[in-house]
């Protein structure tokens, strides 16, 4: 069972209690082909593959059932799989020397292991960061492609608290099998731990009590960041093998731990993930957005094979799982858990609110729970932006062919060849003009773009872009009636966002954004139609601006084109009728 404890803490323990002073270690890192992962959830991807073998613990033996041996809190220096790395995979296990896991069938629990890097402070708490850990239901990490857990450091810290049920000692290791890429290959992404205990570095040491019966307990977060989760999984206790009559194999009727909870207070509270329906009702408080809902798994067929003798073997995932598999157990990866490949988002300022649900029936309070998440962020990349870029004012001139079979030049200083008489492009539809056919000059056009900001302090996108595109005076160049069909207004977008997956800046290739333009005739015979048309980005196709994706949009020349004979923008052969360009009397 994994248990939250800052090194500060664990140095006070050393001094105070001689039970965990530290064994002499022998632990290596060996380079190994290939892993036979026994959960099937272990992703095929490049990657260098290497098994670390911590230790060897010899832990005591029990003097009785209800006073077991134990090895409490051992602080060690570790090495690390790798330097100047991304770690991607992470499989913890606890076995004898020859590789074969010690678990409850043997009378061993892994009560907790926590591995600390001491090259970084972490997030939710100012001490040496806890970046992975195991409890008995030795939860795998599979990040998603392509983050990794970024590792400068040599060596690690590692807190480990190991339980013999056996009259007679026992020597196992704490085996953790990693898969790692460079940093070329991947993004960083970095974990944020919540417990219900307090934050280590302040004296806590992740447990708490729980009254018999139905318990929910809470402890809050207020986010300092602002990032999108990928991963996220919870840790909680049997309460029936720490006991002064423990059960070798489970006691269902003693209760247990039944799930974590990550709540959003205030955001949706639609948003759920998790397994669906759950196990058990959620908390009736919950009444934010369900970030991840993490459910205890007894007895699952991987237990089973595992050893785990009916005991709390499962935590499940909430996250990105599109690397995994097919082959995952959906006990340990809900589908309902699955995000989309952007992650799920939080913002600075945000309160995520810990929920730790207990059922205790063995009549008595329990002093040594947990309740702990941990969670994986990725954030964007940064690129060059600017300020701000907005509104966009585009005027529309009449569009002409270009000059190809040249017949006289241009006046000084532009002195080019040039082409007479221009011809209109549009075969359709042309603007009054008293010298070209004795109407009114009376045409104006333009294509309006404006930036609808989001509101970070709400849950909602409210960010969008506005489109404006108006044109007077449209007239047919077969007799100078009003224009009734339709316009398309175009333009060639080039967008470079941080909307290509959770933390992931990019530029989209080009493509054409269309806009259909209606036109109606006028009452003034003077003028032609007026076209027009006011929307959205979002209004056009949901969802395609984000808040706070820091998108920038590129643009070509805005074209208007005619709808051809029969008046339609989205029939063929439409021409080109008016451009972004200026117009000097």
């Amino acid at each position: 069972m994994m248990r939250l404890i800052g090194l500060a803490t664990a140095i006070v323990c050393l001094c105070a209690t001689a039970a965990i002073t530290a064994p002499a270690q022998a632990s290596s890192i060996t380079s190994i082909a290939s892993f036979s992962d026994p959960r099937g959830d272990m992703p095929s991807r490049p990657g260098t593959l290497k098994k670390g073998m911590y230790g060897p613990f010899t832990i005591p033996a029990a003097s009785s059932p209800s006073n077991p041996g134990q090895l409490h809190n051992i602080l060690t220096t570790e090495p690390a799989p790798c330097t100047d790395c991304r770690i991607t995979d992470m499989v913890p296990n606890l076995v004898y020397a020859d590789g074969t896991t010690a678990n409850m069938n043997n009378g061993v629990l892994l009560h907790h292991v926590v591995f600390y890097n001491p090259a970084q402070t972490g997030i939710t708490c100012p001490s040496a960061e806890a970046f992975t850990g195991a409890g008995n239901e030795r939860t795998h990490v599979h990040l998603p492609t392509p983050f990794g857990y970024e590792n400068t450091s040599s060596s690690w810290q590692m807190v480990t608290h190991l339980v013999n049920q056996k009259p007679f000692t026992q020597t196992v290791y704490v085996e953790m099998v990693y898969r790692s890429r460079p940093l070329s290959e991947t993004q960083r992404t970095r974990p944020i731990w919540l417990d219900i205990d307090t934050c280590p570095g302040a004296g806590g040491d992740g447990e708490y009590t729980i009254p018999t019966g139905y318990s929910d307990t809470h402890s809050d977060w207020t986010s300092t960041v602002d990032a999108r989760v990928i991963d996220v999984y919870g840790h909680l206790h049997d309460i029936d093998i720490m006991d002064p009559n423990p059960c070798p194999t489970h006691c269902p009727e003693r209760g247990g731990g039944q799930s974590l909870s990550a709540e959003v207070v205030g955001g949706p509270p639609t948003d759920y993930y998790g397994p669906n329906p759950p196990n058990n009702s959620p908390p009736a408080d919950l009444t934010g957005a369900t970030l991840c809902r993490s459910e205890a798994g007894y007895g699952t067929p991987f237990g089973a094979t595992n050893g785990s003798a009916g005991h709390l073997d499962t935590m499940s995932h909430c996250g990105i799982f599109t690397d995994l598999p097919g082959t995952q157990s959906p006990l340990a990866y809900p589908p309902a858990a699955g995000y989309t490949t952007e992650g799920y988002p939080i913002r600075k300022g945000q309160v995520i609110r810990l929920h730790s649900e207990y059922q205790n029936s063995s009549g008595v309070p329990k002093t040594d729970v947990m309740g702990i998440m941990l969670g994986w962020l990725a954030f964007p990349d940064p690129y060059p932006r600017p300020k701000a870029a907005s509104p966009m004012f585009a005027p529309l001139v009449t569009a002409y062919n270009a000059c190809t079979s040249t017949n006289r030049t241009h006046a000084a200083p532009l002195g080019m060849s040039s082409c007479n008489p221009p011809t209109q492009s549009s075969g359709q539809l042309t603007t009054g003009t008293p010298d070209a056919n004795m109407t009114g000059a009376n045409f104006t056009g333009s294509v309006n773009l404006r930036v609808i900001n989001g509101n970070p302090a709400t849950t909602a996108d409210e960010a969008d872009v506005a489109y404006a595109v108006s044109l007077t005076d449209v007239r047919k160049r077969s007799d100078l009636s009003d224009y009734t069909g339709q316009l398309q207004a175009n333009a060639t977008m080039r967008i470079t966002d941080r909307l290509n997956g959770p933390g992931e800046t990019g530029t989209v290739q080009d493509f054409g954004l269309a806009l259909t333009v209606p036109c109606t005739s006028t009452a003034d015979t003077s003028i032609g139609s007026a076209c027009s048309v006011t929307t959205t980005a979002d209004s056009i196709s949901a969802g395609s601006v984000r808040e706070s994706r820091r998108a920038n949009w590129e643009l070509g020349q805005i074209q208007v084109f005619d709808g051809g004979p029969d008046g339609l923008a989205t029939t063929q052969p439409n021409t080109l009728f008016a451009v972004q360009g200026v117009f000097v009397p």
